[in-house]
């Protein structure tokens, strides 16, 4: 699908060119011809970025941008400000009001849609990422995954989760006396996992949901981060639920299993990799458990 953009300039040869230029760049632009219309025009559209121009009749563009700022769902829209006023007052200005970047006249047009670019791919980064760990979504992990499967690298994905865990914090929260927060569980294994990945290059952390994660390292070092993991989880699990154990209650158990991308050539194969080995690491017995598939 094609990326929208709206163009809010009130000069016709300008919006023509800028128009002209982003619609052969691949993008389906909009025009609004003065302050009032870009407003109107992204509220009805709701475009991927609005390039907006800050000198315009009826509202100028920092009143346009502070308004769409103000609006819940639309000031998560990238807004692009195109001017002449290239001092770094009027800068500061545009950024304050919420411009996201700035771009002053006379430009180049390559610039221009190479910006425009790298904001439409910093915005679907940020809504993708998951609101309790800050980690990419589903959306990030598929295309990580996309990229692994096209790469020709030995690369190993894993899928990590706390088996039974919403047991766990139901069980526990029958005593009146002990209280798990699961969010900061989460937060708290995240940044865990983070740690332990950021010692290596190449390496990937995704946040399905829950407790449920999914990773990614070269094959070589596969050994060494899954040994860490295990130790580290049992060793700070116990802290992470605040001490909120008790007899009877089954001690939290890191589930993982693994994948090598070289061995298939689809997403479809490797998730049902994934899925067979995780359901044999859970139906194991003992501690922690990982189950690798070859």
């Amino acid at each position: 699908m094609l990326k929208k953009i709206v163009i809010a300039e009130d000069d016709d040869a300008i919006a023509h060119m800028v128009g002209m230029a982003l619609g052969d760049a691949g993008f389906l632009c909009i025009r609004a011809r003065d302050g009032q219309e870009a407003l109107q025009i992204t509220k009805m559209h709701q475009p991927d970025v609005l390039v907006l121009d800050i000198m315009m009749p009826r509202m100028d563009g920092r009143q346009v941008a502070s308004k769409l700022k103000e609006d819940v769902l639309l000031s998560k829209i990238p807004i692009l400000m195109l001017t002449a006023l290239s001092d770094v007052d009027s800068k500061v200005a545009g950024l304050d009001a919420g411009a996201d970047d700035y771009v002053s006249k006379p430009f180049d047009l390559r610039e221009l849609a190479a910006r425009i670019r790298a904001l439409i791919r910093a915005n679907q980064r940020e809504r993708d990422r998951n609101g309790t760990s800050d980690l990419p979504g589903s959306q990030g992990i598929d295309e990580h995954i996309q990229t692994l499967l096209s790469s020709s690298a030995d690369m190993a994905v894993v899928q990590i989760g706390v088996d039974d865990f919403s047991e766990f914090v139901t069980r526990i929260g029958h005593s009146d006396s002990l209280f798990v927060d699961s969010l900061a569980f989460i937060k708290s294994l995240a940044n865990f996992m983070l740690t332990e990945l950021r010692a290596q290059e190449g390496t990937f952390l995704g946040h399905l949901g829950g407790t449920d994660f999914i990773a990614s390292c070269e094959t070589s070092k596969l050994a060494g981060f899954l040994a860490s993991l295990q130790e580290g989880f049992d060793a700070n699990w116990p802290g992470w639920v605040g001490g909120a154990t008790e007899e009877g209650v089954a001690p939290l158990r890191l589930v993982i299993g693994a994948a090598k991308t070289g061995d298939v050539d689809n997403e479809d194969a490797l998730g049902e990799r994934l899925a067979s080995a995780t359901r044999s690491a859970r139906a194991a017995e003992g501690s922690n458990h990982v189950i690798w598939s070859e």
